[in-house]
């Protein structure tokens, strides 16, 4: 039941996004349904769904946070580009994450490929990889409220994000 209910919001979402790309033009309607359909058996299978719910307020907000932050993350990465005597630490960061598997360990990861100066390598079981720009900056920090955002988008709580197998 849970696979039939995402892959219908799914295919919602998707023809929602289709219908605003082609400014609701109806010529192309069925070829665009059928493509529609297609994606979201492939998303239902790429990922299935997940049993941590979004909770819509604290989606919006992180969506918020997300935005300041990749904006932030943009100008940290043009300054170092325009201005290169900027020093520089890069190397590769070990982290392990407390959040469960599935859609929380994913937000996260592909959050912080958008955070200043951070991009995710690999997510193994509760350890993501990160490169930095540098090692220096306070990059343990922001993970973690990273981590406590995403949190929050699923309705966990840190206690119960932490307690969380690995």
């Amino acid at each position: 039941m849970a696979l039939l209910r995402a892959f219908c919001l799914r295919a919602g979402v998707f023809f929602l996004v289709w219908w605003v790309l082609t400014e609701g033009d109806p010529s192309g309607l069925w070829s665009g349904a059928v493509i529609v359909l297609i994606v979201a058996l492939f998303s239902c299978t790429l990922y299935p769904p997940s049993s941590h719910a979004l909770r819509p307020a604290a989606a919006l907000a992180f969506a918020g946070y997300f935005t300041l932050r990749s904006v932030t993350a943009g100008l940290d990465v043009a300054r170092r580009l325009l201005s290169p005597s900027i020093p520089l630490n890069p190397g590769y960061l070990l982290v392990k994450t407390s959040l469960p598997e599935g859609g929380p360990r994913w937000l996260l990861a592909n959050t912080l490929s958008l955070m200043p100066g951070t991009l995710s390598v690999r997510l193994q079981g509760a350890s993501l990889e990160l490169h930095c720009l540098d090692l220096d900056l306070p990059i343990d920090e922001d993970v973690r409220a990273a981590e406590r955002r995403v949190a929050g988008v699923f309705g966990l709580s840190e206690t119960s994000a932490e307690e969380s197998p690995s």
